[in-house]
């Protein structure tokens, strides 16, 4: 990249946090974070600088190469070296960003921004950030720290402006798989309902739904450490999966599969060897179905099957080709407020 290039992002980077950037500079913006990864890096530095020196500001012109000179010089960039000064703006105006008051969305686009103008640096560092997808939504997302989460259907991360200050903890609901910046002065910490997970780097799957009896958190890379209730930690090791039973509070440690639990992401849902009660737990919350079992005997099959984007009746006629189930599908109605219910699927034992 040439010199005048880098002039050219690095005044975009002060616009970007100066709120006066327009909607074509985002997009040169997002094209420059997407073009090397140290590009984070250099994003995240600038983002904690200038939360850490937004002030009232003092001159009424604002120059935005006198503020790069600045923050080069903060931060070891470029070749002058200067003492930091107050950064001007428009008279009268109080601007404050939070911590991650930038995030880059990869697959729902674009670059995204949470300001406030009235209000004190205290009170947006205390703000949170909310990402939440909807039914049949995924989304792909980078935190401040260069931490990778994609996040699956009807899920949510919330985290606050003071997330990669001097914590990165996170408070999730749903289903996502998280690839974690490593840095083990900042542990990563995932705080779910009952359970809390700590990495410092790792590559880990984590489905908590707030409709379900058990919180799964599945390590595939690295290690992680998982405290359930407040208890002592359990040390987690690559290929393994710990579960949590919310009703009866009990704890399974398993070796698993990591692809089982993680192609989700993929567009894939696959099993190997899987009981009956997790496939269908799975299936129904790709497709949106809930299930009826009117014979216990079945929830003993398991089942080795990988799904794409087969129609649900599709994939119930495999099930049944393969196995001694008969399934039924019921439409889906209308509730007594005229919403849609999902769509039932019965299942039972095949007759001798």
């Amino acid at each position: 990249m040439k010199t005048e290039e880098k002039i050219d992002y690095h005044s975009l980077l002060v616009k970007l946090f100066a709120r006066e950037i327009s909607e074509d500079e985002i997009l040169l913006l997002q094209e420059w974070l997407n073009s090397d990864p140290e590009n984070y890096q250099i994003f995240d530095q600038e983002n904690e600088l200038w939360q850490e020196t937004s002030v009232h500001l003092k001159k009424a012109i604002y120059d935005p190469d006198d503020s790069w000179k600045t923050l080069s010089s903060r931060l070891a960039i470029g070749k002058n070296k200067i003492k930091p000064i107050y950064l001007s703006k428009r008279s009268n105006f109080l601007f404050l960003i939070a911590a991650a008051s930038v995030a880059l969305m990869i697959g729902i686009g674009g670059i995204m921004l949470w300001m406030s103008e009235k209000t004190s640096f205290q009170q947006v560092a205390a703000a949170s950030t909310i990402f939440a997808t909807q039914k049949g939504e995924k989304a792909h997302l980078y935190l401040s720290d260069s931490t990778e989460i994609i996040l699956n259907s009807e899920s949510r991360l919330e985290y606050s402006g003071q997330y990669n200050l001097k914590s990165r903890n996170v408070k999730f609901t749903g289903e996502a798989y998280f690839n974690v910046r490593t840095n083990p002065d900042k542990p990563f910490v995932v705080q779910l309902k009952g359970m809390k997970v700590c990495a410092t780097g790792t590559r880990f799957n984590i489905c908590s739904y707030a409709d379900d009896d058990r919180i799964e958190t599945t390590l595939e890379q690295g290690k992680i450490k998982v405290s359930i209730n407040g208890n002592e930690d359990l040390n987690i090791k690559a290929g393994q999966q710990v579960v949590y039973f919310v009703q009866s509070k009990k704890v399974k440690i398993q070796d698993i599969d990591m692809d089982t639990y993680s192609s989700w992401k993929d567009d894939k849902l696959r099993f190997i060897e899987a009981p009956l009660d997790e496939v269908i737990r799975r299936i129904g919350r790709k497709y949106n179905v809930t299930f009826e079992i009117t014979n216990p005997e079945i929830l003993k099959l398991k089942f080795t099957a990988t799904l794409l984007d087969e129609p649900i009746e599709e994939v119930m006629q495999m099930f049944s080709e393969i196995s001694s189930i008969n399934y039924k599908i019921s439409k889906p109605a209308l509730s007594v407020d005229n919403l849609a219910v999902k769509p039932k699927i019965i299942l039972g034992k095949k007759a001798l």
